[in-house]
């Protein structure tokens, strides 16, 4: 056998092989097309009973929706109707709100008024009030001089209850020597007026431009008499004698003599003076 037997034989077998593959390839792609078939209307069967369950499914739907759009009309109408009503009430209520408004508007301007009014009240309380501190500051100073005054007034009420009583025992006293020197044939205006005892005593109490002393009528002391006041041998004033008492007597300061503030415990004395 030649090259080209060779040759043949090899394609013979190539395509022999060719062959084969595409047999296999046929058989193992072959369909029974009658049990496609019977498939096939076993498939429509079922769709044709799916269509009718889908029509009557459709129709239901239909008549569902139709349903619905009569009820959506009567819920459109409802609608429209309350939106009608709620139109007028709300109309209303603008107008209502408005009669308010204008009402709040007048209570406003009211107010404003009567908080001027009111700012006026208080500054006149205010004022009233500042007004009766100033005279409850007076009213306090008055009632301060009048127990002031009314100390004074007591204290004048004891002097001159003093004086009035060494008064009477002075007239007493009086008419006593005036019997004794008619009875010794003596007249009372030959009696040395002028003469003064000379008697020493300490201030006792001193109040409003007077002072009191520890001498009286015991030690000679009489109404008019001048008393000299001292403290630690310095002249200080004089006073002058205007109600006595047994052991005390109450002497008026002279401004013009004095030298300085008369104290409690300042020393006193007598001497001659011509009236």
């Amino acid at each position: 056998m030649n090259i080209l037997g060779k040759i043949f034989v090899f394609a013979v077998f190539i395509m022999s092989l060719v062959f084969m593959s595409f047999a296999v390839a046929i058989f193992a792609s072959h369909t029974n097309w009658k049990a496609e078939a019977e498939r096939l209307e076993q498939e429509l069967a079922v769709d044709k009973d799916r269509r009718g369950q889908l029509l009557e499914t459709i129709d239901s739907l239909q008549s569902q929706v139709a349903s619905s759009e009569a009820e959506r009309d009567q819920v459109v109408a409802k609608l429209q109707y309350a939106l009608a009503e709620q139109s007028t009430e709300l109309k209303d209520l603008k107008g209502t709100r408005d009669e308010l408004m204008s009402k709040a508007k007048e209570a406003i301007n009211e107010l404003s008024v009567v908080q001027a009014e009111l700012k006026r009240a208080t500054d006149n309380v205010e004022k009233l009030r500042e007004d009766v501190r100033k005279q409850q500051v007076t009213v306090d100073e008055q009632i301060g001089r009048s127990v002031e005054l009314s100390a004074k007034l007591h204290e004048k009420q004891s002097t001159l209850a003093i004086v009035e009583e060494r008064k009477a025992q002075l007239e007493k006293q009086l008419a006593n020597a005036r019997i004794l020197l008619k009875q010794s044939g003596l007249a009372v205006d030959s009696l040395p007026r002028d003469q003064v005892p000379t008697v020493d005593g300490v201030v006792t109490a001193v109040a409003d431009g007077a002072v009191e002393v520890s001498l009286g009528g015991d030690d000679g002391l009489q109404l008019g008499h001048v008393l000299e006041l001292y403290r630690n041998d310095q002249y200080v004033g004089r006073a002058v004698v205007r109600a006595v008492k047994p052991d005390r007597a109450v002497a008026v300061i002279q401004k013009e003599y004095a030298r300085g503030v008369v104290q409690r415990g300042d020393r006193v004395t007598t001497r001659l003076k011509a009236a």
